[in-house]
């Protein structure tokens, strides 16, 4: 986790993309559509409807679903987005990081430190990372407020204890937390069964991967009240050389639910153990060393995090509800790492947490619909730095702290909803160290506007524009530092903006679903990535002034019978920076460092952003015991840097996985056992490099001219990998 945790990253494929087209269930298709073969058309029917109270006579008992109506969109909300259901998680996880699961749904990559599904793994939407967008778990954020980053690999196993999820592309609705810039994604955790019961997994695979986990629900007790926890491990030795993941989490909930009442409760404590490899290795080296890994087993760490929220929600009328809810999120640990000479091992340390309160209100009034809510968190996080066997070099503290307030509304006008969502947040954050930086503040206001018309019932068609402004991270402010060496200005990085306009059609006709939808995102101030690592392995970001990202996006799925499924996506866009300057180092031709130059660039496209990604797959059940899935990915080329020059680009590259489900209900009576072997990359394709970073720099000869060299570098995928699990339930 370094100082924040924040990491290099690459763009990875795995399992999880056997089902890269089948997890990506359109919007508005209903969770059995992402499992096993089922009819679309019977499914969209049964499409749960947005939260709202039942009519006042008789007996009321609440969905879970209020648990997070105040940030996800509601079927009809005319915002692009994805929702993925439990059955879907169930087939294809294996306890592999979320970024791989989310990796399925359109215009989303996903990367990895160690080139497994395990460990420190991130992903971004449309090309924009994680860090700029907008991440909740049961509505709440999951983002640490100071550089809006998210670790997974701090809580192993989440996909286990995840009920749904909804990704929102674009600026979607507003949220609490962190700005949804490029796009959000909201977690919903699983709530404790009416019936009692216990389960357990066991696996193991290539590259020493091991996985044992096992969960128990207490069933209903007295009526209302259901418990639940789940115990998780994980271990790797990781693809690349020393970059083994050691995991484990203890997940719990509780609900309790009455005639006009739900309380929920969920959280978790997470462990882990990582051997660090977020250094990208150059090509030189990969083509005799694939698994080279720059830094050595000293260098690691150890990171834990913690988790709890609790909500009321309320029934206070046959119209209203009425939610409050509180929250608890820390961090702590550290990580070690050699200077620069190689002579004293560093170990960067974290200590923080941060409290937070949400409160939220639904009514219906005949067509009109309203939704309000409002946020305030306060953060705190000591950063310090201690030489392994002597003394500390430095502390500072980060302080953080949001107010955010809401209101989203809809009528409803026959075929026709118009939807309207305004927000206001401010957010302040302030530095307390050596160097008196003092504190800065932004305000922002983020409008939304659309429409939504459905023609008939099977074709829906949408339309939105909205605005989305966001402040600079702290490692952005501090140049990628983690105890500032300089006074640094903390208003010298502007915040970004953008403008995005969606529009889609959505189709549930027969056996087919499928969504399409165009964007047109105008950036202005864009925080972009320069490709640079400051000294602790932070990446470095700059404003890039003006910036677009436009594109196409298509999710299809076609149920031919009962036992045959099909499914692809695409995504394709243009992502263009209309002037970039990057700065180079020049030497002579002895290779003395002579001086430094820049270089302006103009329209040049942002790094680390294929033009087009394209997943297909297929599902052949051939009885009820037996599945077998198959799926490709082909990823196109991506520039290692801002500068748009052709010969520093990761290669294009085409992934195949494979994965048969076998039941053994039928020799073994008890704990419905099933056994599933997961193959990736079956291809066994060992130039998969589809991330990294370049250096380039000039080289000056004795006339004084100057000829442009440079190094590539990458995080290279796994060879072909396998994994076998069981799974019982009783």
């Amino acid at each position: 986790m370094r100082a924040t945790k924040s990491r290099r990253s690459r763009v990875g494929a795995l399992s999880a993309m056997v089902m890269a087209a089948l997890v990506a269930r359109p919007a508005g298709a209903s969770p059995a559509d992402t499992g096993a073969a089922v009819d679309p058309a019977t499914a969209a029917q049964a499409q749960p409807a947005p939260p709202s109270p039942a009519p006042a006579a008789g007996p009321v008992r609440l969905s879970e679903e209020v648990v997070v109506q105040a940030v996800r969109a509601e079927e009809r909300t005319p915002v692009t987005k994805t929702d993925i259901g439990r059955d879907t998680i169930d087939l294809v996880s294996r306890g592999q990081e979320m970024p791989f699961l989310l990796g399925a749904t359109p215009a989303v990559n996903f990367q990895s430190d160690s080139g497994l599904a395990a460990g420190y793994a991130y992903f971004n939407i449309r090309g924009i990372g994680q860090t700029r967008l907008n991440i909740t778990l049961d509505g709440v954020p999951l983002q640490d407020p100071e550089d809006q980053a998210l670790y997974f690999s701090n809580f192993g196993d989440f996909a286990s204890v995840v009920d749904s999820i909804q990704v929102q592309r674009g600026v979607g609705t507003s949220s609490v937390g962190s700005a949804s810039y490029g796009g959000s994604v909201n977690f919903a955790s699983v709530s404790p069964s009416d019936r009692r019961g216990l389960e357990a997994q066991v696996g193991g695979g290539t590259w020493g991967t091991g996985r044992a986990t096992v969960a128990g629900n207490s069933g209903l007790l007295g009526g209302a009240w259901g418990l639940y926890a789940r115990l998780s491990g994980q271990t790797t030795d990781g693809f690349r050389e020393s970059s083994g993941i050691d995991q484990g989490t203890v997940y719990y909930g509780a609900t309790r639910s009455g005639a006009r009442s739900l309380f929920k409760l969920f959280g978790f404590s997470g462990r882990e153990r990582t051997q660090l490899a977020y250094l990208a290795t150059d090509e030189a080296t990969l083509e005799t060393n694939l698994r080279a890994n720059a830094l050595s087993p000293e260098e690691k760490d150890r990171f834990g995090q913690d988790f709890v929220q609790a909500q009321y929600t309320h029934l206070a009328g046959a119209s209203t509800t009425l939610m409050a809810q509180a929250y608890y999120n820390g961090a702590q640990g550290w990580f070690r790492i050699w200077d620069g000479g190689r002579e004293n091992l560093q170990q960067y340390g974290i200590d923080g947490h941060f409290v937070g309160l949400v409160l939220g209100a639904t009514h219906r009034a005949g067509r009109l619909g309203l939704n309000w809510g409002a946020h305030a968190n306060d953060f705190t996080r000591d950063h310090f730095m201690d030489v392994v066997g002597g003394s500390r070099a430095y502390v500072n503290t980060g302080r953080k702290n949001e107010l955010n307030t809401f209101l989203k509304a809809t009528w409803d006008a026959g075929r026709a909803r118009l939807w309207a969502d305004a927000q206001i947040r401010h957010a302040r954050f302030e530095y307390q160290g050596d160097q008196p930086l003092g504190s800065v503040s932004w305000t922002f206001w983020n409008p939304r506007a659309g429409v939504r018309f459905d023609p008939s019932p099977s074709v829906g068609l949408y339309a939105s524009v909205g605005r989305m402004g966001r402040e600079p991270a702290r490692s952005d402010m501090l140049n990628g530092e983690d105890d500032a060496s300089l006074p640094y200005d903390l208003r010298a990085v502007e915040p970004e903006s953008v403008v995005d306009a969606e529009a889609g059609v959505e189709v549930r006709r027969g056996r087919l679903v499928g969504h399409a939808n165009a964007y047109l995102m105008e950036f202005d101030n864009e925080i972009a990535l320069t490709g640079e690592l400051s000294e602790i392995g932070l990446p470095v970001r700059r404003n890039a002034g003006r910036s677009h990202r436009r594109g196409l996006e298509v999710d299809l799925a076609f149920t031919l019978s009962p036992r045959w499924r099909f499914a692809v996506t695409g995504a394709f866009s243009r992502n263009r920076i209309e002037e970039w300057t990057q700065v180079y180092d020049v030497y002579d031709a002895e290779g003395a460092w002579i001086d430094g130059t820049s270089v302006v660039h103009r329209d040049v496209p942002p790094l680390l952003t294929p033009t087009a990604i394209v997943s297909g797959a297929a599902e052949w059940k051939p009885s009820p015991a037996l599945g077998l899935l198959a799926g490709g990915r082909w990823v196109d080329s991506a520039h290692l840097d801002n500068t748009g020059h052709p010969e520093f680009e990761t290669p294009s590259f085409f992934n195949l996985d494979l994965q048969a489900t076998v039941s053994l209900a039928r020799w073994v009576k008890r704990g419905e056992p099933r056994v599933r072997v997961q193959a990736t990359n079956l291809l066994g394709d060992d130039r998969q490099w589809p991330g990294g970073y370049s250096y380039l720099y000039f080289v000056r000869d004795g006339a004084g001219s100057d000829a442009l060299e440079g190094t590539s570098y990458y995080y290279p995928l796994a060879t072909r990998s396998v994994y076998v699990s069981l799974d019982v339930r009783f």
